[in-house]
């Protein structure tokens, strides 16, 4: 089941609307990256990773990991995506030279069929943009992933962002015929 409500926008969408709300999400200055991504700890890629995908690394990590997205924890995930996206790239420079479709003839004649880098590239595209949502590596998922801290680290209405307290209790016992807590919906309706 997906997420419920409508889409959430993009914060350059956002932006041009002339939200009078705060804005959520907007990309630092380059001065602000730089001196983020100099605070970051360094995150090392997976033993495992080739070339391709690992200069798919170096070009995304920095940006997530300023962001506070990516993290040593996440360094086999995203790996994973990167070596994804760099087998992508190489099913899209095929199909750039030879065509989405080929010829193939049997009994009954000619037929066109899909080449085999194309349903490749099909199916890595599928487990990237669910990659993608995970990373906050689309404009949107990347906006609810903001909004969220945003409204986590803003606490209750009043302002409080400490735990609730638990109410006093006078040592009173629960009288002997009082009613066993419902332990599923059934038990509740009776």
């Amino acid at each position: 089941m997906g997420r419920r409500g409508p889409k959430p926008e993009p914060a350059s969408i956002k932006k041009q609307k002339g939200s009078s709300r705060r804005p959520i999400g907007e990309d630092a200055s380059p001065d602000e990256e730089k001196k983020t991504l100099a605070e970051t700890p360094a995150i090392l890629p997976p033993e495992w990773m080739k070339q391709d995908a690992l200069k798919v690394w170096e070009r995304l990590a920095p940006r997530l990991i300023g962001q506070k997205l990516l993290f040593q924890i996440d360094a086999e995930t995203f790996g994973r995506y990167c070596r994804n996206f760099a087998r992508w790239l190489k099913m899209q420079e095929i199909l750039d030279t030879e065509g989405e479709t080929y010829e193939s003839e049997s009994p009954h004649g000619k037929y066109k069929r899909a080449h085999p880098a194309y349903v490749i590239a099909d199916r890595l595209e599928r487990q990237l943009t669910a990659a993608e949502a995970n990373f906050g590596l689309n404009p949107a998922e990347r906006q609810r992933i903001f909004a969220a801290r945003a409204a986590g680290s803003q606490g209750d209405l009043f302002g409080s962002t400490s735990e609730p307290k638990a109410p006093k209790t006078s040592g009173a016992r629960k009288p002997a015929n009082a009613p066993a807590p419902a332990r599923s919906a059934v038990g509740f309706l009776n």
